[in-house]
């Protein structure tokens, strides 16, 4: 009899563990699903606020490459300008004086060639232009620039390597009456030109065009490009 009731007890025992135990494996199932749901969630948020970020940093990275791109891109055609201008590659315009000099009319004794323009008659009025505050120079269509010569044989004149012929014709841009002036000062190039019978007339502009400058090997390039 009491061995019957200590058996009835173990087993009913037994039962009630089983129960306690499959109660808590459920709970903790239950538990261990949900707070791996909430991670789930979670993380999904995080990788979604991460991407949003990610395309927000990509746009904005996007445009700051553009205006450094557009940037970069005007100072370097800014930087081309001025150099080009400085190597006398481009046109130049604005106020000025164009000075005509040509042969003189009337030969006296002598020698001839002492009545006709020469190479340094047309340097000295070359150079005191620039002396004058000048920005660009040309001669006969030719563009003055630091390679430039001006050279004499006999009575041809060269300008770059090029024949011209008087009268010639000097396109100065800057400020006129300044050019003007330093030309007709006393002692000066007129002056000087005078007592030949060398003719020299010098007309203020508001508006003068001086060429560029073509013999260069980059202007050649850019012109056969266009």
């Amino acid at each position: 009899m009491i061995r019957k009731q200590y058996s009835a007890a173990l087993t009913a025992t037994c039962v009630i563990l089983g129960v306690i135990i499959g109660v808590q494996y459920n709970t903790v199932k239950h538990q261990s699903i949900t707070t791996e749901n909430q991670r789930l969630s979670e993380a999904t948020l995080a990788l979604n606020q991460m991407q949003a970020e990610r395309d927000a940093l990509q746009k904005q990275n996007e445009a700051l490459e553009k205006t450094l791109a557009e940037y970069q891109e005007g100072a370097v055609d800014t930087e081309m300008e001025q150099l080009m201008e400085f190597a006398g590659l481009t046109v130049v315009s604005g106020e000025g004086v164009i000075v005509t000099v040509n042969d003189s009319s009337s030969m006296g004794g002598g020698d001839r060639n002492a009545y006709l323009v020469h190479a340094e008659d047309l340097l000295s009025v070359v150079n005191e232009l620039y002396a004058a505050g000048a920005k660009a120079v040309s001669v006969n269509g030719q563009r003055m620039v630091q390679q430039s010569a001006i050279t004499c044989a006999g009575s041809i004149v060269m300008v770059n390597g090029v024949r011209v012929a008087a009268p010639f014709e000097i396109r100065a841009a800057g400020e006129a009456d300044i050019l003007h002036s330093a030309l007709y000062f006393p002692g000066g190039v007129v002056d000087h030109l005078s007592p030949w019978g060398i003719e020299i007339n010098v007309a203020k502009h508001a508006e003068v065009e001086v060429p560029a400058y073509t013999q260069s090997a980059l202007f050649k390039a850019m012109d056969e490009e266009e």
